[in-house]
C-alpha cells in the first residue's frame, strides 16, 4: 500500500475517533442538562377539588387577594397575583351526577362567569363558606406534594342545611343520652331497616365524648379543621346490624383501593351484611359498632377514626355520597346524562378523592389535639382487624402495602417532618381500662366475629 494511501486511512480513522469523542462528549452533556432543564420545569397535574371552610381570616385574605400560601383542604396552596378569584353570591348547588372532575358539582371552566369582588363589605363576611378550587401539583420524585399552586377559586355561600336529602335532615338529630333516658327500647330505626341496638352505657359513651371533645376544640394554629362551634354531631356506639337495603348506609373505610394500582372499587355495604366497622347513617348518624371499638390498642388509634368521621360530616362527603350512590337511572331521558353509568364509572375516582381528603384533614385535626400521628395511616386497616406490625418504626412510605397508607405517610413526612413524638398522646393504658368498662357493657363484643350475630 502507497505511503499516501495509508495516510489517508490513519487520518480518516483520526478523524472518526475525534467525531465519535465528540458524539460521547454531547451525550454525556445532554444527560447532565437535560435532567437540570427538566427540573426547572417539572411536569404539573391539574388538581381540584371542593372544601368547607370556618376559617374567617382566610375569606378576608381571599376578598383582599392576599398572595401567600394558606392551609386549605389540607394542602399548602399558593395563592398568587395570577389566581383568579371569583366571589358567588349563591350557595353552592351538589347534584347527583359525577362529572369528570369526580364531585357531584359543575366544575367552573376559565371561561365560568366569575365576579371578582363580594358583594357584601369585608367586616360583614361570613365565617364559613365552600371554596371550588384549580391548582397545579409539582410531584417531586414520584411523590405526591402538598403543596400546590391554585389557578382558580370560587367562593360560594355557605347554606346551614342546605343541599340535604329531603326527609332526613342531619342537622335535627337526638343525641344517645335522650335515646338512653327513654323508657322505649334504645334502638335506631331508620326506614326499610330493623332496629339497631344502642349501647347505652354511660362510661362507654362518656369516654367517647372525651375523645370527640378534644377533637372538637378549635385549634388556635390550626383553625381549617372542624370544631365544636360548626356542626351539631350525633355519635353512637351500637352493635353490629344487618342492613335490609342497598344505599341505606355508607362506609367509608379506605380498603376499597388495590395497592397494585391504587385504582378504586367502591363496595359500599352490601345487603344482609352485618356491620362491623364505622358507617353514616341517611341522617348524618355516625353509627360505631362497639366491636371496631374492640380491635383498637390505644386513643390515638381511635382519634384517628373519629376524626376521619368528623371530616365526613363537616365536609358533607356522606351526603354528596348518598346523593351519587341514590341517583336514579332514567333510560328515557333525552338530556345529558341519559343514565346513571357516568356515575358507575366515576364512584371509585370519587371515593379516592374523599377519603385521601379524609386523610388530609382527619391527620390535621388529630395533630391539633396532640395525638401521635403515627397511627392515623394504618388506622383504617386496624378497624378491619388486620394486624399491623412495627406501627412506631420509622415508616418507608414506598414499601407500604396500602395505597391510603402510603399516601397518609407522605402527607406527615412532608407536613410534620421534624414532630416531637414523645410530646404526643397514644394513651395506650386509658384505653385498655376503657375496655374493661366495654367488656361489662357487652361481653358479646369481645367474641371472635364468626361466633357473634350470625
Amino acid at each position: 500500500m502507497m505511503p499516501s494511501a495509508i495516510t489517508c486511512i490513519l487520518r480518516a480513522a483520526h478523524h472518526y475517533k475525534r467525531l465519535l469523542c465528540r458524539a460521547a462528549f454531547l451525550a454525556m452533556l445532554s444527560s447532565m442538562v437535560l435532567p437540570q432543564c427538566t427540573a426547572a420545569k417539572p411536569r404539573s397535574y391539574y388538581v381540584s377539588g371542593v372544601y368547607l371552610t370556618h376559617d374567617g381570616r382566610l375569606i378576608q385574605m381571599l376578598a383582599r387577594r392576599t398572595p401567600g400560601t394558606y392551609p386549605i383542604d389540607g394542602y399548602q396552596m399558593t395563592i398568587s397575583q395570577k389566581t383568579e378569584i371569583c366571589w358567588h353570591d349563591a350557595p353552592l348547588q351538589f347534584g347527583s351526577i359525577l362529572y369528570w372532575a369526580g364531585e357531584p358539582v359543575a366544575v367552573q371552566k376559565i371561561s365560568s362567569p366569575c365576579g371578582s369582588t363580594p358583594n357584601r363589605k369585608l367586616d360583614h363576611l361570613d365565617h364559613s363558606a365552600w371554596l371550588q378550587y384549580s391548582a397545579n401539583q409539582y410531584p417531586q420524585h414520584h411523590i405526591t406534594s402538598i403543596k400546590i399552586d391554585a389557578t382558580r377559586i370560587d367562593i360560594w355561600k355557605y347554606a346551614d342545611g342546605e343541599n340535604k336529602e329531603s326527609g332526613e335532615s342531619m342537622y335535627m338529630r337526638s343525641g344517645w343520652k335522650k335515646l338512653c333516658s327513654s323508657a322505649s327500647p334504645h334502638e335506631l330505626r331508620y326506614r326499610n331497616e330493623g332496629a339497631i341496638d344502642v349501647v347505652c352505657d354511660s362510661e362507654v359513651n362518656g369516654y367517647l365524648e372525651k375523645i370527640l371533645s378534644s377533637l372538637l376544640i378549635a385549634s388556635a394554629t390550626t383553625t381549617d379543621v372542624p370544631s365544636k362551634d360548626t356542626e351539631p354531631l350525633s355519635v353512637y356506639i351500637v352493635k353490629p346490624f344487618r342492613i335490609a337495603h342497598k344505599y341505606d348506609f355508607e362506609s367509608i373505610d379506605g380498603s376499597l383501593c388495590m395497592a397494585s394500582d391504587g385504582s378504586c372499587i367502591y363496595r359500599n355495604p352490601r345487603v344482609h351484611q352485618i356491620i362491623r366497622e364505622i358507617a353514616y347513617a341517611p341522617d348524618g348518624s355516625i353509627l360505631i359498632p362497639d366491636t371496631v371499638l374492640v380491635r383498637l390498642n390505644n386513643e390515638a388509634q381511635l382519634a384517628a377514626l373519629l376524626s376521619y368521621s368528623l371530616v365526613a360530616v363537616d365536609q358533607h362527603l356522606i351526603d354528596r355520597l348518598f346523593r351519587v350512590q341514590r341517583f336514579k337511572r332514567n333510560v328515557w331521558s333525552l338530556s345529558y346524562p341519559k343514565s346513571g353509568e357516568e356515575n358507575l364509572d366515576g364512584t371509585g375516582y370519587f371515593i379516592r378523592q374523599i377519603n385521601a381528603q379524609e386523610l388530609r384533614l382527619g391527620i390535621r385535626q388529630m395533630y391539633a389535639s396532640g395525638y401521635d400521628i403515627r397511627y392515623a395511616p394504618y388506622a383504617w386497616s386496624v378497624e378491619q382487624g388486620k394486624p399491623i406490625k412495627g406501627l412506631l418504626a420509622t415508616p418507608d412510605y414506598r414499601q407500604s402495602s396500602s395505597f391510603y397508607a402510603t399516601y397518609a405517610f407522605n402527607y406527615i413526612r412532608q407536613l410534620y417532618p421534624k414532630v416531637d413524638y414523645s410530646k404526643l398522646k397514644r394513651g395506650e393504658r386509658e384505653y385498655q381500662q376503657f375496655l374493661q368498662e366495654l367488656r361489662k357493657a357487652d361481653p358479646e363484643a369481645f367474641a371472635p366475629a364468626s361466633q357473634s350475630r350470625k
